[in-house]
């Protein structure tokens, strides 16, 4: 089972490109031309409200989304979130000093969509 936290609109077709014509768009605090970054890490069961608020307090609606996972017969959890690049950095930081058990994992760039629009 997998848990969903969305905090955009779903009028868009695909979380890698930004359209400013979306008629339920809110407005960012991030430029709509800031790349976004997949992010996945691996956290304790128990930390994962601890990271969830920590996170949408540091990234706001900057976040696109973030999908948790259970692994390792549910003491830990797998989480990839989708924030602005200019954003890994902070993020990062507050969970290294929040969550010392935290692994990370992959960090990639989406490709862009040419005709995604």
């Amino acid at each position: 089972m997998h848990a969903f936290f969305y905090t955009q609109p779903a009028s868009r077709r695909s979380f890698w490109v930004r359209r400013a014509t979306a008629p339920l768009a809110k407005p960012s605090l991030i430029a709509p031309s800031a790349p976004a970054c997949l992010m996945q890490m691996t956290v304790d069961a128990s930390a994962i409200t601890m990271l969830r608020q920590m996170v949408m307090r540091i990234c706001g609606e900057a976040m696109e989304f973030m999908r948790i996972e259970a692994c390792d017969h549910g003491t830990r959890m797998k989480v990839w979130l989708c924030i602005s690049r200019t954003l890994v950095g902070q993020v990062m930081e507050a969970v290294m000093r929040a969550l010392p058990g935290a692994e990370f994992g992959r960090f990639s760039e989406p490709a862009t969509a040419k005709g995604a629009l």
